[in-house]
């Protein structure tokens, strides 16, 4: 699988034109969408190659593009945006998709995903400034998250609630669900693929066929006093005694203390419920 890591500047008005086509306008952040049938894996790369011909959704009031679709071995997701603050929290902190086959919205089995732009690129882009929460660390500090969130998007956490496990695999779908991020024509992309059958020993899968309804939750942004304490001391944030929780720490999930200058964006939630496709749906 080949996943390009690159970022470039992107715009509103960009990511408008780029989407326009296939928009729905949404005028909340849970609602029912479609899943369209794969008649061949989706290959996870971040490119938009199988997302094309009205395959997603775009929800206007926060600026997100969604896309889901599946075949009779695994769920595929797109989800993209344009907002340079919500890639650098993902970076920092990550992305969790919830899967729920209950169609509810229970937060028991998720899959956690770092990837995005490098501190560089979002340099360049004039999206990290002076007067953060980095420059009230030390260089070593500052060294060891670097190494953190290089090592955060070389693996995805799959957090298994039930059983009080999460583990750490590789995103290349090699052992199961895959991740990967790019940013084709300067938008933040993120794709996601996750069996739906479930695994003998650990639940790598959603434990849904076709036709069964299920109910994913993306959650991003915001970062926890328990989180910003680990980075201080080098810990990968998201990690200790059990599984990672979500990665606000209540409502807006701000940074409390430190410098005002680079708060994390607010804790954002996008919850969708779904009807899995069948081959007859093609």
């Amino acid at each position: 699988m080949s996943c390009k890591n690159s970022a470039s500047l992107s715009t509103k008005a960009v990511l408008v034109l780029v989407l326009g086509s296939s928009s729905l306008l949404a005028g909340c952040k849970t609602q029912e969408v479609q899943t369209n049938w794969s008649a061949e894996p989706v290959k996870v790369d971040g490119e938009m190659t199988e997302w094309t011909g009205g395959s997603t959704v775009y929800f206007e009031d926060i600026g997100v593009q969604l896309g889901i679709r599946n075949d009779d071995q695994d769920l595929y997701l797109l989800f993209r945006f344009s907002n340079q603050a919500w890639a650098r929290a993902i970076r920092m902190g990550g992305v969790t998709l919830w899967l729920d086959n209950s169609g509810k919205k229970k937060k028991d089995f998720g899959i956690r995903y770092a990837g995005g732009p490098r501190l560089s690129e979002l340099q360049e882009m004039g999206a990290h400034s002076r007067g953060g929460f980095r420059e009230t660390l030390t260089p070593e500090q500052q060294q060891r998250l670097r190494e953190m969130e290089d090592n955060a998007a070389g693996q995805i956490t799959v957090i298994d609630k039930k059983s009080n496990q999460a583990i750490t695999l590789p995103p290349d779908g090699s052992e199961g669900p895959a991740a990967c991020f790019a940013s084709p024509q300067g938008i933040y992309t993120y794709e996601f693929s996750i069996p739906l059958e479930k695994g003998d020993v650990f639940d790598y899968g959603i434990g849904a066929e076709p036709r069964q309804t299920i109910t994913l939750g993306l959650e991003w942004g915001g970062i926890s006093n328990e989180d910003r304490q680990k980075m201080m001391r080098g810990m990968p944030p998201g990690r200790g005694a059990g599984p990672p929780g979500g990665m606000g720490s209540g409502p807006g999930g701000g940074s409390r203390g430190g410098s005002p200058g680079m708060k994390p964006p607010k804790k954002q939630e996008l919850w969708v419920k779904t009807q899995l496709a069948s081959p007859d749906e093609g």
